[in-house]
C-alpha cells in the first residue's frame, strides 16, 4: 500500500491533535506551597515569605489562605494573614479561569512608635487564567481590583496585575516563578518571587 506525503503528514497532525488531547490534565486547587518575593515598594526594598495552601471542595469552589512577613527593613516588619475563596471554570482541554475574593489583614512591628501596631486591611477580586503551555509547564496572568483600608494610609482602590510560568517537576511537585505590579494609592508596588508547590 502506498502512501503519499500529504498523507503522512496528514496522519502526523492527527496522531499530534491526539496526543495533546490524551495529554491535557485537570488543574489541582488543592496543595501546600511555600515563597519568597523581592518587593519594592515605592522605590523602598522589602522582602516577602510566605506559607499556605488552597482545599478543593468540589470542582466549582476552594478555599485558600496563607501566613506570611514583609521585612521592610531592621525597624519596620509586617505580619500578614490572607484567606479567600475561589472558583474556577474549564474554558478548554488545557485553560481554566478562576474567579477569586480574597482578604488579607497586616499588622506591622516597628521600633518607631508612630508605625507600630498599624494594620492594613485589603479586599481584592481577581480573575486568573491557566493555561498548559505544554504537558508540564503552566502558564499565568492575573488581573484584578483591590479595595485598601491603611491606618496610615487612609482607603484606596486600584488595580492589581500579574504574570508567572509554573514548572511541574513531577506532577505533584512543581517550581513557579511570577511577576506581579499594583496600583493602589500612591504606593506603586512591584513584586518579583519565587515559589514551591506540593498538590494533591
Amino acid at each position: 500500500m502506498n502512501i503519499s506525503k500529504k498523507q503522512l503528514l496528514g496522519l502526523g497532525l492527527v496522531a499530534a491533535i491526539a496526543s495533546v488531547q490524551a495529554n491535557a490534565k485537570e488543574f489541582s486547587y488543592t496543595y501546600v506551597e511555600g515563597g519568597f518575593s523581592d518587593v519594592d515598594i515605592d522605590n523602598t526594598d522589602a522582602d516577602y515569605i510566605y506559607g499556605g495552601g488552597s482545599l478543593a471542595l468540589d470542582r466549582n469552589i476552594f478555599v485558600r489562605g496563607s501566613l506570611g512577613n514583609l521585612d521592610v527593613n531592621k525597624n519596620l516588619e509586617f505580619d500578614t494573614v490572607s484567606i479567600g475563596v475561589g472558583h474556577p471554570m474549564k474554558m478548554s482541554e488545557r485553560s481554566d479561569l478562576v474567579l477569586a475574593l480574597d482578604y488579607s489583614f497586616a499588622e506591622s512591628d516597628s521600633k518607631n512608635p508612630a508605625w507600630d501596631n498599624a494594620d492594613i486591611d485589603t479586599l481584592t477580586g481577581s480573575v486568573t487564567s491557566r493555561t498548559w503551555l505544554t504537558n508540564n509547564v503552566e502558564g499565568n496572568l492575573m488581573g484584578g481590583l483591590a479595595h485598601q483600608d491603611a491606618d496610615f494610609g487612609g482607603t484606596d482602590t486600584g488595580a492589581i496585575l500579574g504574570a508567572g510560568v509554573r514548572v511541574y517537576v513531577v506532577p505533584q511537585f512543581s517550581l513557579a516563578a511570577n511577576i506581579s505590579r499594583s496600583f493602589i494609592g500612591d504606593l506603586d508596588t512591584d513584586e518579583i518571587g519565587v515559589s514551591a508547590r506540593l498538590q494533591f
